[in-house]
């Protein structure tokens, strides 16, 4: 993945006229340094980010670009455990007794590797999937090993009692008759879901770290939490990206929604609401 950080350099009197007058912008160690924000400057710095293939940027607060900039879903992908953690500890559950629903259309190794860490932390897992054959191939290799998953693409019934739902890379939940009252982790790009849709929607986390980080002091104008993606993103898989995070005590400090902090009492809520919805399935 190739990913630029943008500074505004620091510039004298002189030099900020000459960069300006002939649109000078340069880069060292992966860093594009820019004079200013002055249309002719953001307009080749785009251009050089395409050129170059950029996937995403992070750029200090001085810097007005509009481009594609990290925004946590990876952070979210790669602290799934912790992420389920912090929901079991507000909604007061053992993660051990519980389910959870796996939505996912791409079989590859990393959503492999995320679903057999997941079985050691929750009573089953469930995948919901188009690519059904190749996922029930998988569910078989796992249950020589007596590992269990359930694998399913009924959009009527697979995700209608889904307490918690990982979405890794649906693009939408068109078609699906969901829980309404579900806790949706969600590890793509910012989901829209019905419109009666009552639960809770995790689109990123806040997090935080106790070890001090070269890339805060290289970078101290650029959001913290954007650079700790970046530098997870570096490791090649997804082990080395969780021990990563493991290693430099990444901890997540708030759940988020679309645009605010997602409260206990929230999670509270919805678990009245599923106990109310898994009463009335008994009965």
């Amino acid at each position: 993945m190739n990913i630029k950080y943008i500074k505004m350099d620091k510039l004298s009197k002189i030099e900020y006229m000459y960069r300006n007058l002939f649109c000078k912008i340069k880069e060292e160690n992966n860093i594009i340094y820019i004079p200013s924000n002055k249309e002719k400057i953001i307009k080749k710095l785009v251009q050089k980010l395409k050129e170059d293939e950029v996937d995403y940027i992070i750029k200090d607060k001085y810097v007005q670009l509009k481009y594609n900039e990290l925004d946590g879903r990876y952070i979210n992908k790669y602290m799934i455990p912790e992420i389920l953690d912090f929901c079991f500890n507000y909604l007061e559950k053992e993660g051990i007794l519980e389910e959870i629903y796996v939505c996912t259309n791409n079989f590859n190794r990393e959503n492999i590797d995320i679903v057999q860490e997941l079985v050691n932390k929750v009573k089953v897992v469930n995948i919901v999937t188009n690519q059904l054959r190749q996922f029930q191939e998988l569910e078989k290799r796992l249950e020589k090993n007596d590992i269990y998953i359930t694998v399913s693409s009924n959009k009527r019934k697979a995700l209608k009692k889904a307490n918690i739902i990982i979405n890794l890379d649906f693009q939408n939940f068109n078609g699906f008759n969901i829980n309404r009252n579900s806790i949706i982790i969600n590890c793509n790009q910012n989901i829209e879901v019905g419109k009666d849709f009552e639960g809770i929607c995790i689109q990123k986390v806040a997090i935080s770290t106790n070890k001090v980080m070269r890339i805060f002091s290289e970078m101290p104008d650029m959001d913290k939490d954007k650079l700790i993606e970046a530098e997870l993103l570096k490791e090649k898989d997804y082990f080395s990206r969780r021990a990563f995070i493991i290693s430099n005590k990444i901890k997540i400090v708030n759940l988020m929604g679309k645009r605010t902090i997602i409260n206990k009492n929230e999670f509270i809520d919805v678990k009245k609401k599923q106990n109310v919805e898994n009463k009335t399935h008994i009965a």
